[in-house]
This record gives C-alpha cells, structure tokens and sequence, in this order.
C-alpha cells in the first residue's frame, strides 16, 4: 500500500458522491409542496357540551349519594330509640340494678328528670287545664 498523508493535495480521496447542480436551491421549494397546507383544527360545539354535561352528571349524582350513604351507614351503627324501648319492654325480667350495670354515666345523668316546678307553675298548670276533673273522675 502507498503512503497516506492528509497534507498532500493529490493524495485526497474523493467520495464519488455529487450533488445534483441546483439542489439545494430547489429543496426548499420542493419540501414546502409535499407538506399539507396548514388546515385549521375544528372542535365541535356539541363535543365541548358533552364534556360538561358529563360533569354536572356526576356531581348530581355525587351529592345524591352522599346522603343515602351516610343514612344507611348511620341506620346500620345506631339503635333505634323505639326499638330498643320495646324490647327492653317486652323483657320484663330486667331489673334496674341490670340496667345499670349496662348503662354507662353519661347514659344515667341523661335519664335523669329534673322537674323543679314552683308553687306558681302548679298553680298555672292547674288553673289552665281543663280536663282535671276527668283523670281524678277516672
């Protein structure tokens, strides 16, 4: 093989490759007609419609079920006054002393009935109502 050095003119190697006379002038113009022309994006009035209806629904049907839940959740936790009533009523082989073992402080002070009626509260009450003489009659 010869000796190869850069510095030397006649010993450059050339690449056979040649650009077309012109080219890069018309490249320009020969790329900008093979591109679309520049077509505006149309959204649908009736689409962006659709979007908020979509949310209005689900915010309707947010607070509807809100409430249902905490009402069954809150049905399912707590007993119901009546009930409980009844069946302390129906089971009558509990005796006071039971039902304080089972209640807690908080419960017993909340039975408790103040009733502080002075003389002139009794008197009014029994000046007012009528139907006196018929539960002494009864």
């Amino acid at each position: 093989m010869k000796p190869f050095t850069l510095n030397n003119n006649d010993a450059k190697i050339t690449t056979g490759f040649k650009t077309p006379e012109g080219y890069f002038e018309a490249l320009e113009s020969k790329l900008s007609a093979q591109l679309p022309a520049n077509e505006l994006k149309v959204i649908a009035f009736y689409q962006r419609k659709t979007t908020w209806l979509y949310a209005a629904a689900a915010v309707v049907i947010l607070l509807v079920s809100i409430p249902i839940y905490q009402n069954v959740h809150q049905s399912a936790t707590e007993v119901d006054a009546v009930v409980l009533e009844d069946y302390i009523a129906t089971h009558a082989d509990i005796s006071a002393e039971d039902l304080a073992t089972v209640l807690e402080k908080e419960d017993l002070e909340k039975i408790k009935l103040e009733l502080n009626l002075g003389e002139e509260a009794i008197e009014d009450i029994l000046l007012n109502n009528n139907d006196l003489e018929q539960y002494i009659i009864d």
